[in-house]
C-alpha cells in the first residue's frame, strides 16, 4: 500500500482512500481542461484528509479572484453552520469580528449591531457586495492585514478546506485574535463515519475542485497544544436543515450516483480504445444528508499543558 507524508500535520503517514473524479468547474467557473482530481489521503496520525496532488497556491488564488458573487449563496435554505455560530455568539458582549473569506458578507450582515464587522475576500465581485452591506473589507487574504490588527472574534466559515497550508493559515488567524478572544473554524469533518469508512474518495464533499484540505479534530487539538491554548470545542452538525423525507431522497439519489459511477469506471477500464479519457463527474446534491461538518472553537487564553 502506497503511503504519503501528511500535508496537514507534517508528521503522520497517510494512506490513499481512492481516486477523486476530475472536475470541469471551479468556484462556479467552467474550466477546460478539467482539473485533475488526484487522490484522497487519510493521515493515520491526526485523522485529517487531503487531496494530492493539487495546483499551486498562486493558481488557486488566481481562480478565486475571478469567482462570481453568486456561487456560495444558498437562498432561503438555512445553514446550520451560520445558526450554530449565531447561537454561540448570542451572549457575547460584542466588539470586532473578522470574517476570513467573508464572500458577499451575508454572515456578518446578519450579526447584531453590537459587532463591528470586517472581512477579507479574494473575489472582487463578492467583496464589492460585502462593502455594499457596510462591511469593511481589509484585503484579499490574511497576508494583507497589518500584524497589529486584532479582533474579539475571528471566524472562518467554509474556508479551511480551500487552504493548502493549514498550520500557516490558523497561526495567522490566531495572531489576529485578541487575548481571551475567539477563533471559530467551520468546515467538513473528516471524522464522519460515512465519509471516512463508507464512501471515502466518492464522498460528495471531495468532488469540488476547490476542496483540497480537511483537518481532523486531532489536528486541531495538536494545534491548540502547540500554541498553549485550551482544547478546542467541537460541535458536529449537518450542513443544511432538511426535512426527513428530503434527506432520504437525497441519500437515495447519492447511492444511485455511486452505483452508476462504478459502472462507468468499469466500462472505461475495460475499453479497448487507448484514447479513452477518465470521466469528469459533477457532485450530486447530498448536502445536509450526513453529519459531516463541524465547528471548532478556540479561545485565545494561555494554558499550561501538563
Amino acid at each position: 500500500m502506497d503511503l504519503l507524508k501528511c500535508r496537514i500535520c507534517g508528521h503522520g503517514e497517510a494512506e490513499s482512500l481512492g481516486q477523486i473524479p476530475d472536475c470541469g468547474e471551479f468556484a462556479g467557473q467552467q474550466i477546460s481542461p478539467p482539473i485533475k482530481g488526484g487522490e484522497l489521503w487519510l493521515c493515520k496520525l491526526c485523522g485529517s484528509m487531503f487531496r494530492h496532488p493539487t495546483l499551486s497556491a498562486n493558481d488557486y488564488i488566481s481562480l478565486y479572484e475571478k469567482a462570481p458573487s453568486t456561487v456560495w449563496v444558498e437562498g432561503g435554505i438555512e445553514r446550520n453552520d451560520f445558526a450554530t455560530i449565531y447561537t454561540y455568539l448570542k451572549n457575547h458582549v460584542g466588539g470586532s469580528v473578522l470574517d476570513i473569506g467573508c464572500y458577499t458578507g451575508n454572515f456578518l450582515a446578519s450579526l447584531p449591531d453590537k459587532f463591528k464587522k470586517y472581512g477579507v475576500e479574494p473575489s472582487y465581485l463578492a467583496s464589492r457586495s460585502a462593502i455594499s452591506k457596510g462591511i469593511d473589507v481589509l484585503g484579499k487574504t490574511l497576508d494583507e492585514l497589518d500584524s497589529d490588527k486584532v479582533f474579539d472574534v475571528v471566524v472562518s466559515i467554509d474556508v479551511v478546506e480551500h487552504v493548502l497550508d493549514v498550520e500557516k493559515f490558523l497561526s495567522q488567524a490566531l495572531a489576529h485574535v485578541k487575548e481571551n478572544g475567539l477563533l471559530i473554524i467551520s468546515s467538513g469533518n473528516p471524522g464522519c463515519f460515512f465519509w471516512k469508512k463508507v464512501f471515502k474518495s466518492r464522498f460528495w464533499y471531495n468532488f469540488f475542485a476547490e476542496h483540497v484540505t480537511f483537518p481532523g479534530y486531532k489536528y486541531y487539538l495538536g494545534f491548540s497544544r502547540r500554541h498553549g491554548l485550551r482544547p478546542p470545542e467541537q460541535i458536529r452538525f449537518r450542513y443544511m436543515k432538511l426535512k426527513s423525507i428530503d434527506r432520504l431522497a437525497r441519500l437515495l439519489n447519492f447511492l444511485s450516483f455511486v452505483a452508476v459511477y462504478k459502472i462507468l469506471k468499469q466500462v472505461n477500464r475495460i475499453s479497448t480504445d487507448s484514447s479513452a479519457t477518465s470521466y469528469s463527474v459533477a457532485p450530486v446534491n447530498s448536502v445536509g444528508v450526513f453529519t459531516d461538518h463541524h465547528v471548532i472553537i478556540f479561545r485565545r487564553k494561555r494554558l499550561k499543558w501538563r
